[in-house]
C-alpha cells in the first residue's frame, strides 16, 4: 500500500510556503520590480531593523548566512541597501537600506499587506490566533 504523504506536516507546509512565495514573486514582478521573495524578506526585515550586521539579520530571517551574503551581495548590487562598519563593532558592517531600498519598500508595503490579508480571507481571528501558536510550537520542536 502506497504512504499517503499528503498527511505529512511537513509536505502541507511546504506546499503552502511555495504557493504564498510564489503569489507574492507575481504580485512584485507585476508592479515592475525586479526583487526575490528573499530579497523582499530581507528589504522588509531591513525596514524594521536598520542597521543590523549579517549574523543578526540571518537569525531573523531564518536563513543561512551564506544565503544571507548571496542575497546582499545581489540587492547592494542592485542599490537597495548599503553596507557600512558598525558603530558598535568596527569589525562588524552595518546594513540598511538606500534611498532606493526604501522607495522599493514604502511602494511594496501596502501590497504584500493586502496580499497578506487575503491569505487569511475566511479564517477569523480566534483560528488565527491558533493557528500562529502551533506553527510557533512546532517550530520550536527539537528533533
Amino acid at each position: 500500500m502506497p504512504y499517503d504523504y499528503k498527511k505529512l506536516l511537513s509536505y502541507r507546509i511546504i506546499k503552502t510556503e511555495v504557493y504564498i512565495k510564489r503569489t507574492l514573486l507575481q504580485l512584485i514582478t507585476s508592479l515592475g520590480y525586479d526583487i526575490t521573495f528573499e530579497q523582499w524578506t530581507v528589504l522588509a526585515i531591513l525596514n524594521n531593523h536598520p542597521g543590523l550586521i549579517q549574523s543578526e539579520l540571518a537569525d531573523i530571517s531564518a536563513k543561512e548566512k551564506t544565503n544571507i551574503t548571496r542575497i546582499l551581495d545581489v540587492l547592494q548590487k542592485n542599490g537597495y541597501i548599503e553596507r557600512t562598519r558598525s558603530l558598535q563593532d568596527r569589525r562588524s558592517i552595518a546594513i540598511q537600506l538606500s534611498s532606493k531600498g526604501q522607495q522599493v519598500v514604502t511602494a511594496l508595503l501596502p501590497r504584500i499587506e493586502k496580499a497578506n490579508e487575503a491569505f487569511r480571507d475566511g479564517i477569523d481571528e480566534a483560528d488565527f490566533k491558533v493557528f500562529l501558536s502551533v506553527l510557533d510550537k512546532i517550530g520550536k520542536l527539537e528533533i
